[in-house]
C-alpha cells in the first residue's frame, strides 16, 4: 500500500499549463500504477465476459429490444461515473456490459452475421485495441492526453452527424460515422488508456471507471467493424 501523499483530482485541462516538460509522480509510485492497471484490465475482462452473456441471451430469445436497452445502459453508466456505494455501483457496471452485450446481440442478428464473421470482427477489433493500447503504454508520458480536445470535438461532430444520419440516410453521413467512428474511437483507446495512467500517478484508483471507458471505446470499435465487414460482404 502507497504512503504517498493525499490524492489530488487530475484535470487534462491542466495540461496546457505543464510547459512541456514530463511531470513528477507525486502520488502514486510506479508498483501501484501497475497493479491498478492489471486491475483494470481484469474488470474490463469482467465486462467483456457480461457482454458476451448479454448477447448469447439476446441471440437466444431473439428479441429485438434495442433502445430500452440503451437507455438502461446510459443509467448504469451515469451510477458507475457518478455513485457513491461501491456494492450498487459494481451491480449497476456488471448490468452495463450485459445490456451493451444485448445491443450487440441485435446488431448481430439484424446484419444476419455469421459466426466466421463475427470471428474476424472480434479478432481486428483486438488486433486495433491492442495496437492503441501498446502504443498509448510506451508512447512518452501524456502523449496522447493533449488529443483531448480535438478527441472531444470529433465526438460530438460524430454525434451530430449520426443524428443527422438517421433523418436523411445520406450515404456521405453514414460513411463518415462509420469510418470516422472507426479512427476516432481507436485514438480514444490510446487516449483513455494514459488518461488511466495519469489518473493513477495522481492517486485516483477507479479501476471500474477506467474499464467502463476502455470497454465502451472497444464496443465502438467492434460494432462498427461488423457493419463494414456485413456491408463490402452484400457488396461482393
Amino acid at each position: 500500500m502507497s504512503t504517498s501523499a493525499p490524492p489530488q483530482h487530475f484535470n487534462v485541462d491542466d495540461l496546457e499549463t505543464g510547459g512541456g516538460k514530463e511531470p513528477p509522480m507525486v502520488f502514486g509510485d510506479q508498483r501501484t500504477v501497475e497493479a491498478h492497471i492489471s486491475n483494470v484490465y481484469s474488470h474490463l475482462t469482467g465486462l467483456m465476459m457480461m457482454a458476451t452473456v448479454g448477447a448469447y441471451f439476446q441471440l437466444k430469445s431473439g428479441l429485438m429490444v434495442f433502445y430500452p436497452m440503451v437507455f438502461l445502459c446510459l443509467g448504469c453508466l451515469f451510477y458507475v461515473m457518478m455513485g457513491q456505494n461501491q456494492t450498487l455501483r459494481a451491480a449497476a457496471f456488471c448490468a452495463f456490459g450485459f445490456f451493451d452485450g444485448w445491443t450487440l446481440g441485435v446488431l448481430i442478428t439484424s446484419l444476419h452475421t455469421p459466426p466466421s464473421t463475427l470471428l474476424t470482427a472480434i479478432l481486428m477489433t483486438c488486433g486495433i485495441f491492442g495496437s492503441f493500447t501498446v502504443a498509448a503504454r510506451y508512447a512518452k508520458r501524456r502523449q496522447y492526453l493533449y488529443m483531448g480536445g480535438i478527441l472531444s470535438s470529433c465526438l460530438w461532430a460524430l454525434l451530430i452527424v449520426s443524428v443527422a444520419n438517421m433523418f436523411f440516410r445520406l450515404p456521405f453521413f453514414h460513411a463518415v460515422s462509420l469510418y470516422g467512428g472507426l479512427v476516432l474511437f481507436s485514438f480514444y483507446v490510446a487516449y483513455d488508456t494514459q488518461l488511466m495512467i495519469e489518473r493513477a500517478h495522481h492517486g485516483e484508483l477507479d479501476p471500474m471507471g477506467d474499464a467502463i471507458n476502455l470497454f465502451i471505446d472497444f464496443m465502438a470499435i467492434l460494432k462498427r467493424i461488423l457493419i463494414i465487414l456485413a456491408e463490402n460482404s452484400g457488396d461482393n
